[in-house]
């Protein structure tokens, strides 16, 4: 199936999007439109049918029926403008957490870790104003979030330094090793940033 977006990057590349199609059809047996599955999967990294669907419902207020090109592209009315403004600018945004699987943490534990770099990433980003802008708009759509599955430390210290070379804000939790790992672990790699450009660091991982 050929269906999906195209976007002229400020270099002048083009950004494509093509949505899974099975979770298009999902999406749809769940009374949903295909222009909405499609933007759904589109906004929220064309991850699972779960997150797509709580991502159509937080934004159910909204006009989701036309197709996603419009965002992407423009349109000709005035009022529709505005409108992929909003998308573009808020909900291109998420937060994705990258746990590391060789520590083997039970799920209180990976909770609690991904809750630190949650705050620490927010607090760290809160104080310069045109980051609390994007965290404004991040949360005013529905703070898209994302779990993953990192193999080692290796590589979450990779991630970090590549999320950090694309201007990407992130945090690497440093455990303090009271509880199940060492002290000095690295247990979790948070990042924030537009979709198009977090998935150029994370999207080949898969969901935790």
């Amino acid at each position: 199936m050929s269906t999906g977006a195209e976007e002229s990057g400020g270099d002048g590349s083009q950004l494509f999007f093509v949505p899974d199609d099975e979770a298009v059809d999902q999406l749809m047996s769940m009374g949903f439109s295909k222009n909405a599955a499609i933007r759904a999967l589109f906004y929220t990294g064309n991850q699972t049918v779960d997150i797509a669907a709580d991502w159509l419902l937080d934004n159910s207020d909204k006009n989701l029926d036309t197709p996603l090109e419009n965002d992407l592209q423009g349109t000709s009315d005035s009022s529709d403008e505005d409108e992929a403004d909003d998308f573009l600018t808020a909900d291109t945004f998420k937060m994705v957490f990258v746990v590391n699987a060789e520590l083997n943490m039970g799920v209180g534990k990976v909770a609690a870790q991904v809750a630190h770099a949650a705050l620490s990433l927010f607090r760290n980003m809160i104080d310069t104003e045109s980051k609390a802008q994007m965290l404004m708009a991040w949360a005013h759509m529905g703070e898209t979030k994302i779990v993953l599955r990192g193999e080692n430390s290796t590589q979450l210290e990779a991630l970090a330094h590549q999320a950090s070379s694309l201007g990407l804000d992130n945090y690497l939790v440093h455990d303090a090793g009271h509880t199940q790992v060492a002290p000095g672990s690295k247990t979790v790699l948070g990042i924030f940033g537009k979709i198009v450009e977090v998935d150029r660091v994370t999207g080949t991982l898969k969901l935790l």
